[in-house]
């Protein structure tokens, strides 16, 4: 059994504000919080271009309660979470500029006063909308100015094309001021954003295409940052793409080859990847993928995130990392590569 190692950080972790919690429940339609058929309450999203809204979102203790989080970071080893709002659930897509603002300046407001109350266990990443690009650019800049906010959470849609990422170019000025961390989460766009997938609902076996459907838009967003001139202008941000890029690892000698066939990839264009970074997230649990991500990009570019929230435990994840990845590469993805990463991003917290 390998050692278990301490230090580590989680880059990749879901909370449901007090702020979120009073919205949601005064909405009358999606994305709303109601009481399911077992009296629980869940968060009912809207369908978008991630898929359809079959599964609502439990308001679980793992996502609401900061005690019972704590406790369950000291039981597996996890120093530091870097918290955000749950972006596949889809507030960007269903809500108008003016209903989203109050929403996600009172999640950014209740993070910052989470960081403050736990200096030591958390930092934050801030919700900003995509249907009010002038909007994010000024709220960035705000959090930026409150301890202990890296950068913020964005949708991948928005970065399907390039066409699409170069809308968020004011997001992204503000971003390189402040040297921030930005977190690319699978989840859906504002309609204002040009080049999204369109929206697909599978008429069949949707447990597989849903996932299916994922793994391609995922994959779409590293190309767009990954292989794009996109993130030239902005050199001292940082990416972090969700669930390990999607399908990009397994298609990363595809693009390779016909990179060389085209003529037009010049030097291996799988290397350019590497200006990223990637964090499994709820495929923690899934060996193979975890592996040929490793395989393809590095271990150094790899961040340790488990999607906890969502995800009702870290400790299946970390024994599944623990049980296919090398001595090194569990310290360079549980600790050494987030260190690194803190270091630049916000010193004192190394």
């Amino acid at each position: 059994m390998p050692e278990k190692l301490t230090g580590i950080t989680d880059w990749h972790t879901h909370v449901i504000t007090p702020t979120e919690i009073r919205i949601l429940s005064q909405r009358t339609k999606t994305p709303r919080i109601i009481t399911d058929a077992d009296g629980g309450r869940v968060i009912a999203r809207a369908t978008d271009a991630t898929g359809p809204a079959t599964h609502p979102f439990p308001l679980w203790d793992t996502a609401t309660d900061v005690e019972a989080r704590l406790r369950h970071l000291d039981e597996n080893g996890v120093e530091r979470q870097i918290l955000s709002y749950a972006v596949p659930l889809g507030y960007d897509a269903a809500l108008t500029a003016d209903e989203i603002k109050p929403l996600f300046r009172g999640i950014n407001d209740d993070l910052a006063a989470l960081v403050r109350r736990h200096p030591d266990r958390f930092s934050a990443l801030a919700a900003l909308p995509t249907s009010d690009l002038a909007w994010a650019a000024e709220e960035l800049e705000r959090v930026h100015a409150e301890p202990g906010f890296l950068g913020a959470a964005l949708p991948l849609n928005a970065f399907a094309t390039l066409r699409g990422a170069r809308t968020l170019a004011p997001v992204f000025e503000v971003a390189q001021k402040h040297r921030s961390h930005l977190l690319i989460h699978r989840g859906a766009a504002s309609p204002a954003i040009p080049g999204q997938p369109p929206l697909v609902l599978p008429e069949d076996t949707e447990w597989a295409r849903t996932s299916l459907l994922s793994d391609s838009q995922l994959a779409a967003g590293a190309i767009t940052l990954g292989l794009t001139d996109f993130l030239d202008d902005y050199p001292d941000v940082t990416v972090q793409i969700v669930m390990l890029g999607g399908a990009i690892p397994y298609v990363a000698e595809h693009i390779r080859q016909w990179g060389a066939f085209s003529g037009v990839a010049g030097d291996d264009p799988v290397k350019k990847f590497r200006r990223l970074y990637f964090d499994p997230g709820p495929y923690s649990t899934t060996p193979r993928s975890v592996r040929a991500a490793v395989d393809a990009f590095g271990a150094d570019r790899i961040l340790f995130g488990s999607d906890y929230g969502p995800m009702p435990s870290i400790r299946k994840g970390i024994e599944t990392l623990d049980a296919i990845l090398t001595e090194e590469e569990r310290r360079l993805i549980y600790v050494e590569n987030g260190r690194a990463l803190l270091a630049a991003k916000a010193p004192a917290l190394a």
